[in-house]
């Protein structure tokens, strides 16, 4: 490796792969430098969603958006005090500028997703769907044996476990929509079909979500001569005469030191798996094995930053998700909540919140119910015979095509399911109130036979029957739970990263604790407080954001004509 380039990022995720080409498109050397022996960070891990308001083809789904729309919406959503108008009109603004970039520079192709509702829909602006947009697959095929360095998806993200699957086709086979067995068929068949890929091993290479995003973004930066090296902690920022000129990098024998003329962009991620800082900023109690970020992010960039005076913001916040620990880690559960046949339920056996509503809510629902005298950090989820046959869980693919006897792994000591012939009998073994939750499953039925939960107003809204079953009703989010067995699992307030880091501007340059940018020194991503603020629009308001910062970041890299000149 060179000891000098332009401009260094750290991480590879979708920010820092993203940052790395627009610098790479404007003239300058880029290195890349990744942490852990894999790529593509949490990103890789995600659906890969953008949500871009206004974007050029949202009326391909039938939406008629503008910015106008668009800004009624982000701001009665985002609270005043954390994000400025200013702030919201440069998403909006530059957005689709980002993505066409993306587009044009990458093969990545992006689609509107109808049906994808933002995830307020009582707020003026809101939209039923086209905001959200999803990548197309990818061939993992050109990635070679590198393929195997491409973080994993879930396997909760995949069909059955095992099939790779776009936003689309997950949203129509998890919903079972009229056609899904035909999209599921296809799947399975363009699975078996590749005999090589096959005798490599289970890995589809057919890639899709944030899979495809990643491995499409690292072939257009190979392409341009950019170098990722895997294995290459930063250590420490180095800042001379009041400018951030470089990164030093953890090596087996000495520290190496890694130079920028141009500028240092940081995208390395939050500090979800810091058990120190954890404990230091976020509500309590939190563990970082409820997360479902990728281990390696222990916001090691955050305290760097921070050391040579950055201001941080936003640190008791994370993009929080309802979670369950099975072998492979946290797992959230994504679709599973918004189910007819689950619920969530206290120590009393009480329900405390609207289960399908967006994931980064349950932070607040879970810590807000426990300072109002809920014993539910953690909470049990709950689920009937019913559920268990039809829809997936945790990763476990449904009873009717996998029965439990396939699944031992995921029952008593050995995983997080406890298993029982009655109600009473699933209580006693997670120690929840019998009562309690006896009269809260009598409460259930009552609701699935009007339709309407009169206590949180669950699948009252287009967010809500997102991912409901549509042919239950008259409320495709609501069942009676009468059918044992009966199944139960502890349930945390989990996440998929923290989202409070360094305080950047419009430009992506981490600013001091004065409010001044420091020169050279640029952040995108979890790496940085969210410009989202603590709440989530919409699917896709995590990469679209870090993104964004990300080709801002670097372009203002570019057009500023201050180098460091070493000597």
């Amino acid at each position: 490796m060179k000891d000098t380039f332009d401009v260094v990022v750290v991480g590879s995720g979708a920010a820092a792969f993203v940052a790395a080409l627009r610098a790479a498109t404007q003239g300058a050397s880029v290195v890349m430098l990744e942490k852990s022996e894999h790529f593509g960070g949490t990103s890789a891990k995600s659906g890969g969603a953008l949500w871009i308001p206004n974007n050029a083809n949202i009326s391909q789904v039938g939406v008629v958006d503008s910015p106008g729309d668009a800004f009624k919406y982000m701001r009665k959503v985002i609270p005043e005090g954390q994000v400025s108008d200013d702030v919201i009109w440069n998403y909006i603004n530059k957005s689709p500028e980002m993505l066409e970039f993306v587009e044009t520079y990458s093969g990545v192709s992006y689609k509107p997703i109808k049906g994808y509702a933002d995830y307020y829909p009582d707020y003026e602006g809101w939209k039923p769907g086209g905001r959200t947009m999803g990548p197309d697959a990818a061939d993992g095929k050109l990635l070679g044996d590198l393929l195997y360095k491409l973080v994993e998806a879930p396997k909760a993200s995949r069909a059955l476990g095992i099939f790779s699957m776009t936003i689309s086709e997950g949203m129509q086979i998890l919903a079972n929509v009229p056609g899904w067995r035909k999209i599921m068929a296809r799947i399975v068949l363009n699975y078996f079909a590749d005999i090589p890929g096959r005798l490599k091993g289970k890995r589809d290479r057919r890639l899709s979500q944030g899979n495809a995003l990643i491995a499409k973004l690292y072939l257009a930066c190979k392409e341009r001569g950019i170098e990722l090296y895997l294995n290459c902690p930063v250590t420490s920022l180095i800042k001379e005469n009041a400018r951030v000129s470089g990164v030093t990098v953890a090596g087996r024998e000495k520290e190496k030191i890694i130079k920028a003329t141009r500028g240092v962009v940081l995208a390395s991620g939050g500090f979800e798996h810091n058990s120190e800082m954890r404990q230091q900023y976020l509500p309590q109690p939190s563990d970082a094995s409820w997360s479902a970020g990728v281990t390696s992010n222990t916001g090691d960039l955050i305290r760097a930053g921070k050391k040579i005076g950055a201001a941080l913001g936003l640190m008791k916040e994370a993009w929080w998700a309802p979670t369950v620990s099975i072998k492979s880690g946290a797992t959230v559960l994504f679709s599973e909540k918004s189910k007819p046949g689950i619920i969530i339920v206290d120590k009393k056996g009480q329900r405390f919140m609207n289960e399908a509503i967006t994931y980064n809510s349950y932070g607040e629902c879970f810590y807000g119910a426990r300072k109002r005298g809920h014993d539910c950090v953690p909470g049990y989820v709950i689920f009937d015979k019913a559920y268990r046959q039809k829809y997936m869980f945790g990763g476990m693919v449904q009873g009717s095509l996998s029965p439990d006897f396939f699944n031992r792994g995921m029952f008593g000591d050995r995983g997080p399911l406890q298993k029982a012939a009655t109600v009473s009998e699933l209580a006693n073994k997670l120690g929840i109130d019998v009562a309690g939750l006896q009269n809260t499953m009598k409460r259930m039925r009552d609701f699935a036979q009007t339709g309407r939960d009169e206590d949180f107003g669950r699948g009252s809204n287009a967010h809500d029957r997102l991912y409901g079953d549509f042919e239950v009703g008259p409320n495709p989010c609501l069942s009676a739970m009468d059918l044992g067995p009966y199944y139960g699992a502890i349930i945390h307030p989990g996440d998929i990263g923290t989202k409070g880091g360094l305080v950047i501007n419009n430009d992506a340059q981490v600013l001091d604790v004065e409010g001044s940018p420091i020169p050279g020194l640029y952040a995108a991503g979890n790496t940085t407080a969210s410009i989202m603020g603590d709440k989530y629009p919409g699917a896709g308001c995590t990469l679209g954001p870090a993104m964004l910062m990300g080709y801002l970041g670097a372009s203002h890299i570019m057009r500023s004509r201050v180098r460091t000149n070493f000597d």
